[in-house]
């Protein structure tokens, strides 16, 4: 049977009410009587109004882990477009072993199946949309393992990829082997490698900016000038190693040898002849000597923007020379923009 009785309520009782009288479709009424059942609950839990209220207001809401994370002060709650400008400013440059251990503890990542559970996890608690899939034969100690990681935003799926192949590199012996890029996924194979050069191949993928990084970083004033100096000239500059530059001060004729040695770490003629090529091709374009050093099978070309005639002999002479003291004999033909160089002969 239904009493109808009138009620007074002030407006503070009614906005309380609200979310109940939306449940109901503005029927205030079954808002009432859904108040009056929770109301009877909390009483025969608390006794009283007053301890329900009391007991009620002082319950604490169930944090999620990441939640706990951020109270705790392990992880902090930054904007997307913050983290994301981070990651692209931070590209090339790798995370340290500290930082991925931190992330991935090894003390509590066993397994494969561990790692991938985990990363998952990160993933989507973050936010980050992205989905790690990691296989192989042996759960523990795999030979062999495939990364594929699917997601729309390159630099997440990148940043996963980083976190995942390090952990394996530093602690299951695995190396980079192939990598497989799509425009929203990265496919990574790993295999066993070698000790001693174990890093180099996940180094050169995730770190290929550390060495020119910390360059920057231990003489800043002086990469600052250099750019503002090649920046304002288009770039319209030559640079000589400074031995060499010494010679020609003293009109003296010598073979430039000095970058060559100290980026091989070997005499000149010590320097494998393909290997010789390569950094002649390395040294002559970014020292920006010349234009561009085309290999070939038979030879080399040489492109550059000189026009003076004398000036094009002395870069011929040049390279003939260097070629010379790697033990190899060239002969050579020049034009106004091209100098070539054929194989002659080479050392025994």
């Amino acid at each position: 049977m239904v009493v109808r009785k009138n009620i007074s309520l002030e407006q503070t009782h009614l906005k309380k009410l609200g979310s109940l009288t939306e449940k109901h479709n503005g029927n205030l009424s079954a808002a009432i009587r859904d108040a009056i059942d929770i109301a009877e609950v909390s009483l025969h839990r608390y006794g009283t109004v007053e301890e329900a209220i009391s007991r009620i207001s002082a319950q604490k809401k169930e944090l999620t882990s990441r939640e706990e994370s951020i109270e705790a002060g392990r992880n902090v709650l930054i904007s997307s477009p913050i983290f994301l400008w981070m990651l692209r400013w931070t590209k090339g440059i790798p995370l340290e072993k500290e930082i991925i251990d931190e992330v991935l503890d090894p003390l509590k990542i066993i397994t494969i199946s561990d790692l991938d559970k985990k990363i998952n996890e990160i993933s989507s608690e973050s936010g980050w949309n992205c989905q790690v899939s990691l296989y192989c034969m042996d759960d523990i100690n795999p030979s062999t393992a495939t990364v594929s990681i699917a997601g729309d935003n390159e630099l997440y799926r990148e940043f996963l990829a980083q976190l995942v192949v390090m952990f394996m590199v530093y602690n299951k012996g695995l190396e980079i082997d192939v990598v497989h890029k799509r425009a929203t996924t990265v496919r990574i194979d790993l295999k066993s490698g070698e000790k001693e050069t174990l890093q180099l191949a996940a180094k050169k993928h995730f770190g290929y900016l550390k060495d020119v990084m910390d360059e920057f970083k231990s003489k800043q004033d002086f990469w600052r000038n250099l750019v503002e100096i090649y920046g304002s000239v288009n770039y319209n500059m030559v640079s000589l190693y400074k031995d060499y530059y010494e010679e020609l001060l003293a009109s003296n004729t010598a073979v430039d040898a000095g970058i060559f040695e100290s980026i091989s770490k070997k005499h000149i003629a010590s320097i494998p002849h393909p290997d010789f090529l390569k950094l002649l091709k390395k040294a002559g374009e970014s020292l920006q000597i010349i234009d561009k050093i085309e290999i070939l099978d038979t030879g080399i070309n040489v492109y550059h923007n000189y026009k003076n005639e004398k000036a094009i002999q002395r870069i011929r002479d040049y390279y003939l020379l260097l070629l010379k003291a790697n033990g190899h004999e060239y002969e050579a033909k020049y034009s106004t923009s091209l100098i070539v160089f054929n194989h002659v002969c080479c050392k025994g």
